[in-house]
């Protein structure tokens, strides 16, 4: 399975979606071992955006799979098209996938999985920025998709400080790249706001409480994490065995990659301290799926990398039978 996704094969391309509905039929008790390992709500939370009461239906099924495979080909196209190795690889989007499916998101849409999608365009668009290059509509529609981000997940509104970081990472600072990247992540959150208020509904200024609760069991959490602390840790040393020869653009690029992953990290912190569960750990999986392959090209590391990626892959599949 590595093998066929770290060439450019375009099978693995047909083979992905496959992938995604096996683990939505595995979900919803397709082989009768259990019924919705992950329970689907009746509410759809979509962030500022408001709720959805929709029963739990196929087309909720689809949509989320369908912005699951969007999102990895998105990841898999950034990676290629900005050489992080030298030759095309697919293995990003499966990894993506695979990681995604230890989270509520993969099985039902919701303002977490939209927000992903949102925050990976942001990527594009910092990836965009050059030293030398006027980088003001840029910046501005950089901010404008995390913005539009944070709308649906309004708890990275805390976090948007981390933006000026990334654009100065690869441009210097220049008021009025910074001015403009505020001004278009505000664009999206003020129409937000005023949805609410056209709906007549309280803001709710606990922007860390959510109207969904994602109930998992302890165990498959703790052995999860556990799984993804060594993937990250394999992660980081691949990259900084790619750091070693690596250009100085790409080691700028990959700090904002990093930006991303401590994100991740900070927001599933904080849900667990405040929330008792885990689903913004989500939010790793975008620097995860472009760290981990660099794990799989060296000798030193590509054992490990191959061995822990079909125990995190198998644990994805039996997760479902555990009762």
């Amino acid at each position: 399975m590595i093998r066929l996704f770290s060439g450019n094969n375009v099978i693995a391309l047909v083979i992905l979606p496959f992938l995604i509905a096996s683990y939505a039929l595995l979900n919803q008790g397709f082989l009768g071992f259990t019924n919705d390992f992950f329970e689907l709500s009746n509410t759809i939370d979509l962030g500022l955006w408001g709720s959805v009461e929709s029963p739990p239906s196929v087309w909720v099924r689809i949509a989320s799979g369908a912005i699951i495979l969007l999102n990895a080909l998105g990841l898999n196209f950034l990676f290629n098209a900005n050489i992080f190795y030298e030759k095309n690889t697919y293995i990003v989007s499966v990894l993506y996938v695979v990681l995604m499916s230890f989270y509520h998101s993969f099985y039902q849409l919701d303002g977490v999985i939209i927000a992903q999608s949102f925050l990976i365009l942001t990527l594009f668009q910092l990836f965009r920025l050059e030293n030398n290059s006027d980088g003001r509509a840029t910046s501005f529609n950089g901010g404008f998709f995390f913005g539009i981000a944070a709308s649906f997940h309004p708890s990275l509104i805390f976090v948007f400080p981390l933006l000026w970081l990334m654009i100065l990472r690869i441009r210097p600072f220049v008021w009025r790249e910074m001015i403009l990247a505020l001004i278009a992540i505000s664009v999206p959150l003020v129409y937000g706001f005023s949805y609410i208020l056209w709906k007549e509904e309280q803001i709710n200024w606990n922007f860390i409480e959510t109207s969904l609760n994602y109930v998992q069991k302890q165990l498959i959490f703790l052995s999860s994490m556990a799984l993804f602390v060594l993937a990250a840790l394999l992660s980081l040393y691949g990259l900084r065995t790619r750091n070693i020869t690596s250009s100085i653009r790409f080691r700028k690029l990959t700090s904002i990659v990093l930006m991303f992953l401590l994100i991740g990290i900070g927001l599933g912190v904080i849900e667990i301290i405040f929330l008792k569960q885990y689903e913004w750990f989500s939010f790793t999986t975008i620097s995860l799926a472009l760290f981990l392959p660099f794990s799989f090209f060296y000798k030193s590391t590509q054992f490990f990398a191959r061995m822990l990626f079909y125990v995190i892959f198998l644990f994805s599949i039996f997760k479902f039978f555990i009762r």
